[in-house]
């Protein structure tokens, strides 16, 4: 009888194991959430009206919705990644991004070369190129007032940032952050070393983000 108990416990153990990995990776398990709560609304809701606005909160919800909003881990490219002179390997933790609609503050370790603190207000959230434009504030440890911007990309699961490192110091506009060709200065195809192109420093890795469940 004990040896079932402990059995079951083994299994209730892995299960949580396993649905914590998925949410470290599959952040979007809240929306889908939220999205099937309003979709049940709908089948048990007896009016139109009802309907409607239940469709309306659905639209306003998709509407709304950014896949890498939220308190993340990151680390540098892919798990595999053996990293370099400058960049840990893959699976030592780099920072953390804390990510809204209003704001994006990116918190590096000091991992031998000092640690540091970025806080942007984001002043426009382009989601067909995949890209936020932020203004530093004063309280960032380097880059105030400046300009930048932040693209994102998805792959095997995981989602990827690559900061501006196209000039920053010298972008004193929205608009002369919005002229950097994003392709010129990133790859999305390049995970390990497709951050940074073109931009006065060697390629280095994108940033994995993974998603912080406690």
């Amino acid at each position: 009888m004990n040896l079932n108990i402990l059995n079951l416990e083994s299994v209730f153990s892995s299960t949580k194991k396993i649905i914590g990995d998925y949410m470290k990776r599959k952040p979007y398990w809240k929306f889908f959430i939220s999205t099937f709560f309003i979709l049940g609304l709908l089948n048990c809701s007896p009016s139109k009206e009802n309907n409607d606005d239940e469709l309306l909160l659905l639209g306003i919800s998709v509407q709304n919705y950014w896949e890498i909003e939220g308190i993340w881990n990151y680390f540098n490219g892919t798990k595999s990644y053996a990293g370099d002179l400058f960049n840990e390997n893959g699976t030592v933790l780099v920072g953390q991004y804390i990510i809204t609609k209003t704001k994006m503050t990116r918190n590096i370790r000091d991992t031998g070369f000092g640690a540091s603190k970025l806080i942007g207000d984001v002043i426009e959230i382009d989601r067909s190129k995949k890209v936020v434009y932020v203004q530093f504030t004063q309280d960032s440890t380097f880059s105030k007032g400046k300009f930048a911007w932040y693209r994102w990309t998805s792959k095997d699961g995981y989602y990827y940032i690559c900061p501006d490192l196209s000039g920053v110091n010298n972008q004193n506009t929205l608009e002369q952050a919005k002229a950097d060709n994003l392709d010129y200065f990133s790859d999305t195809t390049n995970i390990n070393a497709g951050c940074g192109l073109h931009s006065g420093f060697d390629p280095g890795p994108w940033s994995r983000l993974e998603i912080q469940t406690n």
